[in-house]
C-alpha cells in the first residue's frame, strides 16, 4: 500500500423512523506502525469547519478520532460497548458504541473494512450503523474531497 490513498466512505444510520444513508470519497495518508493500519484524511463538517480523522485499524479493534469544531473518539470491539464523549461547541454527550461486527480483508493495494454497531447517546439508543472502508493506493491520481 502506498503512503497516498483514496478513500470511500459509505454508510447507513437505521433508526425507528428513517434511514440515513452516507457517502464520502477523499484523499488521505496511510501508514503502518506497530502491526497497526493508519489511515489520517479531512472531512468538511456541515458549518465548512475541516474535520481531521484518523482511523486506526488494529487486530481486534478499529479506533476513529475525529478533531475540529465536534470531536469524538470511538472504539469498535466486536461484542463490547466502549464509553467516549462526543464533544460539541453546546457540551458533552456520553456516546455508546456497542460493535456487533467488524470485518476486515487488506490486500495489496487496497484494503476493505466493514463495521456493524449500535449508537447510544446519554444511555439512549440513536440507530443502528453500518459503515464500510475501502482504501486504495493513489496511482497518482488526485480528486477532491466529497461530502
Amino acid at each position: 500500500m502506498t503512503k497516498d490513498v483514496l478513500i470511500n466512505i459509505s454508510g447507513l444510520q437505521l433508526d425507528v423512523d428513517s434511514e440515513e444513508p452516507i457517502e464520502m470519497m477523499t484523499t488521505g495518508a496511510y501508514y503502518l506502525k506497530n502491526g497497526k493500519h493508519y489511515i489520517l484524511y479531512d472531512e468538511i463538517a456541515e458549518d465548512n469547519e475541516i474535520v481531521k480523522n484518523i482511523l486506526k485499524i488494529g487486530p481486534k479493534t478499529v479506533e476513529l478520532t475525529k478533531k475540529g469544531g465536534s470531536s469524538s473518539h470511538m472504539v469498535f470491539e466486536e461484542g463490547k460497548e466502549n464509553l467516549s464523549y462526543y464533544d460539541t461547541p453546546f457540551g458533552s454527550l456520553l456516546m455508546g458504541v456497542t460493535t456487533s461486527d467488524i470485518q476486515w480483508k487488506e490486500q495489496e493495494d487496497q484494503m476493505k473494512l466493514r463495521v456493524n454497531y449500535d449508537l447510544t447517546i446519554n444511555s439512549d439508543h440513536v440507530s443502528n450503523c453500518i459503515i464500510d472502508v475501502s482504501i486504495h493506493s493513489n496511482a497518482g491520481k488526485d480528486i477532491q474531497a466529497d461530502v
